[in-house]
């Protein structure tokens, strides 16, 4: 029966070292370095990226707040706005239905004056013309 030699030979050994370590050389330089450096500038550009949008995203959230709060503002102020032009609008309607009613009663006191002078002035001339058509009526009944 053969026997397994399980000793090393240095040569071959010495041989597999070399070999390995042009391999891992040539790896290293066409691959790994490339490699590396691509990925490299791809983070850098990713992470950068990824900063300017996360500070653009942290501006845009700062504008919109201050956005907001200049709405609520505008909003309070259109309401005060709003209330003091409603308060100017109804003290003005008041002061002109206050001037509506006392030209009203001023007129109607003065229509009432001359319906009252006009009443008398036909009541003391009523007599006259019942006197005159009496007068007329008598003189056509006795001829």
């Amino acid at each position: 029966m053969s026997q397994l030699n399980l000793k090393p030979d240095p040569i071959v050994l010495g041989v597999q070292a070399v070999v390995f370590l042009v391999n891992m050389f040539i790896v290293k330089k066409l691959m790994l370095e490339p490699y590396l450096t691509v990925r490299s500038r791809r983070d850098a550009q990713t992470g950068g990226s990824q900063d300017a949008a996360q500070k653009l995203q942290h501006e845009a959230e700062a504008l919109e707040s201050k956005i907001t709060e200049r709405m609520r503002a505008a909003h309070k102020d259109a309401a005060q706005v709003r209330e003091t032009i409603k308060k100017e609008a109804l003290d003005k309607r008041a002061t002109l239905l206050t001037k509506a009613e006392s030209e009203a009663k001023s007129e109607q006191v003065k229509i009432e004056t001359a319906i009252a002078t006009n009443l008398k002035e036909e009541r003391a001339r009523q007599d006259e013309t019942i006197k005159s058509i009496s007068d007329q009526f008598f003189a056509q009944v006795i001829q």
